[in-house]
């Protein structure tokens, strides 16, 4: 144990960053009064750890447990190590949570899952129950060998039916049981708890440790989650109510008894977007039509098998009347959307015809309507539970679930919802593996505050942390936060003489003028300068993959050195390692990605694997229906101008920003940073009015910034290299 006190025993270092003993004192008095902390902190100042050690102190003094949460793998990683440098002075117990897909050694999804479980729980009691009767018989045949007692004689043969009944169902049992699940219960857990606590264990070191056990590593970290002080885990895992819910059920936790921290943190509205939006397949809907004329006798006679066959009728009429000249053979493997209500107005185009061909066929209102709903979701239901005792007992092989169920909870939501602002319906088509186009409805959910807001009102108190969470009113409004809130915001405090900040003057790379002749032998003289004066790794974000493949081929042909290339179908992380190795040899290449790809956060390019970053454009994201719809719902929320500022300004300053602080890591790393477009400058204002960008980033970092014109690029980047020369 460290001789140190209160939140700093959980400090590792030897000594703070600036500025972080300052957030450790802040975060642990905003814990202790149960308030949200919004804490940004520049890229490489510890942050981590300033909001780790003062949660795990009040954790510990208020019988609490710290969740720390993060949509990043890297970041994962940084927390098990951090977490391990803890340990080393602490007796911290902690768990690194992930996902049952990725631990479950006979990889059963969640649903049959629980049935196994359900039947392994039911095979231990049956064979303890035999153990029960053989010890009965064992009594018996002694008793009667003493006393010659006939009855016990029936007695005995009674009991062998038992026990031959027993054992068969054991048998059968076996079969539909999971052996991995079967060696957790009857382990005692004594060793693997001693061995799991003993350091921080990573998911892929408990499953090894599981299967040379012939065990589930899923099921071990379960039954000793209630005894954790740390759960590292992903962002699903909170921002999926249900999912939450379970974890803390294994906790044996209610949600005011955690403090939960999100890195990353300016992720999760996209991220609790993608928890909230519901969807349903044609191919769903026909096998729940089907399950309707299997079950013709038993279904309650309300209609609900004409209402389904309208929904998928009027589904495929409107994609395949929708489709434009050559539009149809466009449609590949990924989903394609299809518009089907204007992202302002909400007029709903499936939602109305169906209404309307419910109407003309005797259907009354949409109460009646609702009525059928709720009646076939009740008759579904009651089918779930006759598929899973029929799987459980071994009747069937596979598990069913009933798609009426869901067809009618799907149609249900979206007759309420299609038509409320908050939410986009959206028609998807793609191909099957027939090679034949088939459609899918999608409720998109615009803001996701019905996942957030109740998350943020019932725990004990969390942090947001992220690089770039500002501005944080808008971060309050977009989630729902409404307790107090304690808002911190700390600057790099790396030596300003080890970083450069270039805006280029270049014309703004708007869509209609970023192929002009002029503007692109501008862009590429710059980027030939900056590979050519980079003492080591260039990382280019461009505004789109599209963009990205159409310079790498330039850079690839005249620059001196490697270039590698992001794009969709290559797995980044090979490329992102390819690249790092040349940087950390001492050699120089060159990374060409985009702004909204993977590797403009989250990825640690410290000292030679980054020495230069530049993003080429703003980089807007794609104004496709489902952005418009977002800023859309914004502007209705929030007053019309925020969807523009909160939908996309915002967001994509933060990739930049994001972008930006991939290099400079660390008091002793030097890079720099160029911003290839004229509305990055600090002219851009008083040039480009409404469109410059300048004014949107906050005002310690725009004031790094230096407008330097394309030609004179290669002269800072000589100067600056030539003074941090290692």
């Amino acid at each position: 144990m460290s001789g140190k006190t209160g939140y700093m025993r959980y400090f590792p270092k030897d000594t703070c960053y600036p500025n972080q003993q300052d957030a450790m004192d802040k975060i642990h008095a905003s814990l202790i009064n149960k308030e949200i902390i919004l804490f940004e902190g520049a890229c490489g100042t510890g942050k981590t750890l300033s909001a780790l050690a003062p949660s795990l102190n009040v954790a510990k003094q208020l019988q609490k447990t710290v969740i720390i949460a993060t949509n990043v793998h890297q970041q994962m990683v940084q927390f098990i190590n951090e977490a391990r440098e803890i340990k080393q002075t602490n007796e911290l117990k902690a768990v690194v949570l992930k996902g049952k897909a990725t631990m479950c050694p006979s990889e059963t999804d969640y649903e049959e899952c629980r049935l196994k479980r359900e039947n392994t729980f039911e095979l231990m009691e049956t064979e303890r129950e035999l153990i029960l009767k053989k010890q009965e018989m064992k009594s018996a045949f002694e008793n009667y060998k003493k006393s010659k007692d006939t009855a016990l004689i029936a007695l005995r043969d009674a009991l062998s039916k038992e026990l031959d009944v027993a054992e068969e169902k054991s048998k059968e049992l076996r079969k539909r049981s999971c052996d991995y699940l079967y060696e957790v219960l009857r382990y005692d857990g004594e060793a693997f708890r001693q061995w799991l606590f003993e350091d921080v264990r990573s998911p892929e070191e408990v499953n090894e440790y599981a299967v040379q056990k012939g065990m589930c590593g899923y099921e071990l970290l379960k039954r000793e989650l209630k005894n954790a002080e740390l759960v590292i885990c992903n962002f699903h895992h909170v921002l999926n109510s249900d999912i939450f819910m379970t974890v803390l059920n294994w906790l044996e936790k209610e949600p005011q008894d955690v403090i939960v921290i999100f890195d990353e943190a300016h992720n999760i509205e996209s991220a609790a977007r993608s928890h909230s939006s519901i969807t349903i397949t044609e191919h769903t809907l026909e096998k729940a039509i089907a399950e309707i004329e299997a079950n013709l006798d038993q279904m309650p006679d309300g209609g609900i098998h004409n209402l389904l066959k309208m929904l998928n009728n009027v589904m495929k009429d409107i994609y395949n009347s929708r489709f434009k000249f050559g539009e149809r053979e466009r449609v590949g493997r990924h989903w394609y959307d299809m518009r089907i209500s204007d992202p302002y107005e909400r007029n709903d185009m499936v939602g109305g015809k169906f209404l309307k061909l419910a109407k003309d066929a005797g259907f009354g209102d949409e109460p009646e309507i609702q009525k059928v709903l709720s009646e076939a979701s009740a008759f579904g239901a009651m089918l779930d539970e006759n598929y899973r005792e029929q799987y459980k007992k071994g009747l069937t092989g596979v598990l069913k679930r009933s798609h009426i169920k869901y067809a009618a909870d799907f149609l249900s939501s979206y007759l309420v919802l299609s038509n409320n602002l908050n939410y986009y319906p959206v028609l998807n088509v793609r191909r099957d593996m027939n090679d034949e186009i088939y459609g899918r409805i999608e409720l998109f959910t615009c803001i996701p505050k019905n996942v957030t807001e109740p998350l943020f009102d019932s725990v004990f108190s969390a942090v947001l942390m992220s690089a770039t969470l500002r501005p944080f009113d808008m971060v309050k409004s977009t989630l729902g936060i409404s307790r107090t809130t304690c808002e911190l915001s700390y600057a790099t405090s790396f030596p300003e003489d080890r970083r450069l900040t270039l805006s280029v003057s270049v014309p703004p790379l708007f869509a209609k003028t970023r192929d002009d002749p002029q503007t692109l032998q501008a862009i590429e003289e710059v980027l030939f300068d900056a590979v050519e004066q980079s003492q080591g790794n260039v990382i280019i974000f461009f505004q789109s993959s599209f963009e990205a493949r159409r310079y790498y081929s330039k850079l690839d042909s005249r620059v001196d050195a490697p270039v590698f290339l992001d794009e969709v179908g290559v797995s980044s992380q090979e490329v992102r390692e390819d690249f790092f190795r040349v940087g950390e040899a001492g050699g120089k290449a060159v990374l060409v990605s985009y702004l909204w790809g993977t590797l403009s956060e989250g990825i640690d390019y410290r000292d030679g694997r980054g020495r230069t970053v530049i993003i080429v454009g703003v980089g807007y994201p794609a104004l496709n229906d489902r952005m418009n719809a977002v800023e859309s719902a914004y502007d209705h929320t929030f007053g019309y101008g925020a969807g523009w500022e909160f939908a996309v300004q915002v967001p994509t300053i933060r990739k930049i920003r994001q972008a930006m602080g991939r290099v400079v890591r660390s008091p002793v790393d030097y890079g720099v940073r160029i911003l290839l477009d004229g509305r990055f400058t600090t002219e851009a204002p008083r040039k480009f009015g409404k469109f410059s960008v300048f004014e949107m980033f906050p005002e310690d970092e725009r004031d790094e910034f230096i407008d330097v014109e394309p030609e004179k690029v290669k002269y800072s980047l000589m100067n600056f290299f030539q003074d941090n020369a290692e």
